[in-house]
């Protein structure tokens, strides 16, 4: 357990993080405007320019991400989005606040269309998932790609919530649907993926996922970048894969260990987000792996298999309301 003073500590330094990384963004920022108005008079680079300069300078005095209207503090996850952010959401104009539940709605209709048009398959292997946002949008990323006679499936979990997460959520879609297609070892597909993550993304940001390749022959390789181990069932057994691994977009050259499993034909896999794992009761229990496991009883169907796992939960959570993004992805070998 973390102490008082611990956990302040850990606070403070989350915000020095934050300020760190917002600094280098205002920075980068100002160094492009300054780049552009070398090479044009436009005013808008100029108030730009100017914008950046203030952002900073409230920085140096402490006063950075101060709400201008009530002095309260603007959400993290909006400066994240665009550091020049001035009022917190409360403080918002109707026409603001109206133009950024739009940009929501937006956002979460991209999302849906990202996510498996229907339950996919092919002649060797049986598909089904659950996706079930907290908000309008998630941070979880669900996907299964067709590549020939082989299956190709992800599930993650990107850091954080709201529109900064949805948005990197889209890029690892971007980014497997086309690094899958060039059949590159599952290995290095993962390691360019890192790659681009952190090449791209703010530092504070990173994403849990775990992959996996199924070959007709039942057999499936595995690799898992800091996420929750997926539950196998083989011959009526049920238990955790174990792979070792580290988020993605932590280290821009980690590279990442595979593991396969062989399937018979029945014999399928669950993977799920921590929205199913961190669920808690009215006592503040979380639901925890072992109990993924218990309620996969008899099941062997990927509609069958997510049916019960959720039942369970909800039952578990009873009239506690969920306070993250679900999502599960059941696998059968056919």
């Amino acid at each position: 357990m973390i102490g008082g003073g611990g956990l302040a500590e850990m606070m403070t330094a989350q915000f020095n993080s934050l300020d760190n990384v917002l600094r280098e963004q205002l920075l980068e920022r100002k160094e492009k405007l300054q780049e552009a108005m070398a090479l044009s008079s436009d005013l808008e680079f100029a108030a730009l320019l100017g914008d950046v300069d203030s952002a900073l300078a409230k920085m140096d005095k402490g006063t950075y991400g101060q709400c201008e209207a009530c002095d309260g503090q603007i959400e993290p996850e909006r400066l994240l989005a665009d550091p020049l952010v001035r009022v917190c959401l409360s403080e918002l104009s109707d026409a603001a606040r109206a133009a950024l539940e739009s940009d929501l709605e937006l956002a979460a209709a991209i999302q849906q269309g990202l996510l498996p048009k229907s339950v996919k398959g092919n002649s060797a292997w049986k598909a089904d998932f659950i996706y079930e946002p907290h908000s309008i949008v998630s941070g979880d990323y669900c996907d299964v790609i067709v590549q020939d006679d082989e299956l190709y499936f992800v599930v993650g979990d990107v850091s954080g919530k709201g529109m900064a997460a949805s948005l990197l959520m889209s890029s690892l879609h971007a980014m497997f649907h086309t690094l899958v297609p060039l059949r590159l070892p599952l290995g290095e597909i993962m390691s360019r993926a890192n790659h681009l993550l952190a090449e791209n993304s703010p530092a504070n940001q990173y994403a849990t996922l775990i992959a996996g390749r199924a070959t007709k022959s039942g057999e499936i390789e595995f690799v898992n970048a800091g996420h929750l181990p997926p539950v196998v069932i083989s011959n009526g057994e049920k238990s955790e894969f174990q792979i070792p691994g580290l988020p993605l977009g932590m280290f821009a050259d980690a590279r990442f260990p595979t593991g396969t499993v062989q399937l018979s034909p029945g014999d399928a896999i669950l993977l799920f987000t921590d929205g199913v794992t961190e669920a808690v009761n009215c006592d503040g229990t979380e639901f925890g792996s072992a109990r993924v496991i218990e309620a996969l009883n008899g099941a062997t169907e990927p509609a069958d298999l997510i049916r019960g796992c959720l039942d369970s939960v909800k039952t578990f959570r009873g009239d506690v309301a969920s306070a993250d993004d679900l999502t599960m992805l059941a696998v059968t070998y056919a």
